[in-house]
């Protein structure tokens, strides 16, 4: 490094110390008006949260094939399966099981419009459910492969956050769930991916919310039509549902901040 950068590079930490030494409270007296600033913040009742309730949502359908996994099988084909076999399983455990379609059709209640992402996410979000289920298919990679949204979690849900980012406040529940399904999938002996992905429409929906992706047995791509891998599979999940259901926490709903109006020109405040 030559002079001039360790100069400035000097120059910049002793800037960002003192911009840290002044803007977090130390003091006694700071460290208090930072807690009555949270704690003033007014909470409202908790959402409705149902422990006994799972969405899932099969992706695609009706003219939406999803991916081509060959010239005979479609994603949503694959989808729609496997969503059935959760849905018996779990009704089979006391759940109540809401699904965003369950038949080739994807369309709205009553209508011939086709279902949008945002449609589904309304349907997930007025369900309250413990845990949202996002089902995909890949002939790419084998096992399962399950995604939380790469938001960036918040510690509590604030009334009126936009809808491309309602997610955030429940990040930290979806990764517990992740995490919970992913150890239920490996007892399975089920490879397993566990990663990050912003897939619509995961990012708007309030409720532990996960993208899970079934991917071939092994080579064969044909195996994603298996009824018994695809059977194995849905009986590891539903199984961790199971446990989930009493371990989900809702996040605290916070009321948003009053904004202060500003001032116009020339007017003293």
């Amino acid at each position: 490094m030559n002079l001039a950068k360790k100069s400035a590079t000097a120059c910049l930490l002793a800037i960002a110390t003192h911009l840290c030494s002044a803007q977090t409270p130390t003091t006694p007296a700071q460290i208090s008006a930072a807690q009555k600033s949270t704690a003033a913040t007014p909470t409202l009742p908790a959402s409705p949260f149902n422990r006994t309730t799972v969405l899932l949502d099969p992706a695609h359908g009706g003219s939406d094939s999803g991916s081509r996994i060959s010239d005979s099988i479609l994603e949503k084909d694959i989808t729609l399966a496997l969503a059935f076999k959760l849905r018996s399983l779990l009704a089979a455990r006391g759940f109540t099981v809401v699904m965003t379609r369950d038949s080739d059709a994807a369309t709205q209640a009553d209508t011939p419009n086709p279902l949008t992402l945002d449609d589904r996410a309304g349907i997930a979000n007025r369900a309250h459910p413990a845990a949202c289920l996002l089902l995909h298919a890949t002939a790419a990679g084998n096992g399962v492969h399950i995604y939380r949204s790469e938001l960036e979690p918040i510690p509590n849900e604030v009334n009126g956050t936009s809808w491309l980012t309602a997610q955030a406040a429940w990040v930290t529940q979806s990764e517990k769930l992740q995490k919970l399904l992913g150890q239920a999938l490996t007892r399975a002996r089920v490879p397993l991916v566990l990663s990050r992905a912003s897939v619509r429409p995961v990012d708007s929906l309030t409720c532990p919310a996960l993208v899970v992706e079934l991917a071939p047995k092994g080579s064969d791509s044909s195996s994603l039509t298996n009824e018994s891998y695809q059977q194995h599979v849905a009986g590891a999940i539903a199984a961790a549902l199971v446990f989930w259901q009493n371990q989900a926490q809702p996040p605290v709903r916070l009321a948003p901040l009053p904004t202060t109006p500003t001032p116009k020109k020339g007017v003293q405040p």
